[in-house]
């Protein structure tokens, strides 16, 4: 079948879709979690990086593609040029599917925030039917694994699909799931149930291999003996067993990055300190901030000539590089900020 799509396809929310074609489906509403779903007939799941949805009407006619495709406000234009270069794609038929592969669902963080407790919130609500999820990716089987979601459901991006009845998920960006402390407070209490719980207190140090590293975490290790941190390094636990771990974490210390999920496990009112270097800062977990009403410290790393732009890089280069940036931590501004958030806790 041959599909026909517009020079510059409108994008459009699914409920602004269905007041124009009002017989094409209906919404289907999570009212205790605050969330919409919409059933969508006769659908495309595109085989892209990141899910490119689109409805498809008699003759194979795309009348738009649905901005719930992409999490992110303002990174939206590169869908119509992904839907073309995937239109002639051979399509597996499904007749019914819930898909969960945005931008970035292959990264433990973005899964978790964006994607997980939208599908968990399917799952509350008795669907049985298949999902659409990244191919290839040892964090969502482990994660879908740890919550009892059988293999034989799960349908993967490295095909494109038509979708005979489709149950497309709501946009949620992981930055904005501290809007919705239901929904946060789900996401808990679930993975808390899948992982099991910890007795006692602890404090610990959650290591960060690969880029955006602590690089001076060898001279950090002393300061941490003294306030009777433990090392963990997650990478070597499975991850249903890193929830159990920081389920008692009584204080976390760790680089920015996706490790930084785990904070979500923590008990509530414990405290937590993310450091950054001095080229990237981003504030991706106040969800579990907020919920959970942590001492919630940043660290970021010093200001001096090392943060200059090379006159070599352009500026896009320059900026492109900052989430990449491995960390120094200064011991002494470390030692301060733990009696700080410890108090007079301490010292055991």
């Amino acid at each position: 079948m041959e599909f026909y799509l517009a020079d510059n396809p409108p994008l459009a929310f699914a409920p602004e879709y269905l007041s124009l074609f009002k017989d094409r489906g209906r919404a289907f509403n999570i009212r205790k979690l605050e969330l919409t779903f919409h059933f969508i007939k006769n659908c495309l799941c595109l085989s892209c990086p990141a899910q490119v949805i689109a409805p498809i009407h008699e003759g194979g006619q795309i009348p738009c593609i649905f901005l719930e495709s992409c999490p992110y406000l303002g990174n939206e234009g590169g869908l119509a040029a992904d839907l073309r270069k995937n239109l002639d794609a051979p399509l597996v038929y499904l007749e019914e599917a819930a898909p969960f592969y945005p931008h970035g669902a292959r990264n433990l963080w973005h899964w978790t925030t964006e994607s997980l407790p939208k599908l968990l919130a399917l799952e509350d609500s008795g669907y049985t039917g298949p999902y659409i999820v990244p191919h290839t990716c040892k964090v969502v089987e482990e994660s879908l694994a740890m919550h009892g979601i059988a293999k034989n459901r799960l349908y993967y991006n490295d095909v494109s699909y038509r979708v005979e009845r489709l149950l497309l998920p709501p946009r949620l960006s992981g930055f904005t799931l501290a809007d919705n402390m239901l929904l946060s407070g789900f996401l808990r209490e679930r993975i808390l149930a899948a992982s099991g719980e910890l007795p006692g207190t602890k404090r610990c140090y959650v290591r960060r291999v690969g880029a955006r590293r602590i690089v001076n975490e060898e001279d950090l290790y002393p300061l941490l003996a003294e306030f009777d941190f433990e090392i963990m390094t997650p990478e070597e636990l499975p991850l249903k067993e890193q929830y159990r771990y920081m389920s008692n974490a009584g204080c976390s210390l760790m680089a920015h990055g996706a490790n930084s999920t785990l904070i979500l496990a923590q008990p509530a009112q414990s405290a937590a300190v993310e450091c950054f270097s001095n080229r990237y800062v981003s504030y991706n977990n106040l969800h579990a901030v907020r919920l959970l009403k942590l001492r919630y410290h940043a660290l970021v790393e010093d200001l001096d000539a090392s943060c200059a732009p090379n006159p070599a890089q352009s500026t896009d280069e320059y900026f492109a590089a900052g989430p990449k940036a491995d960390i120094i931590v200064d011991p002494l501004h470390l030692r301060i900020l733990l009696e700080n958030a410890l108090g007079g806790r301490w010292r055991r």
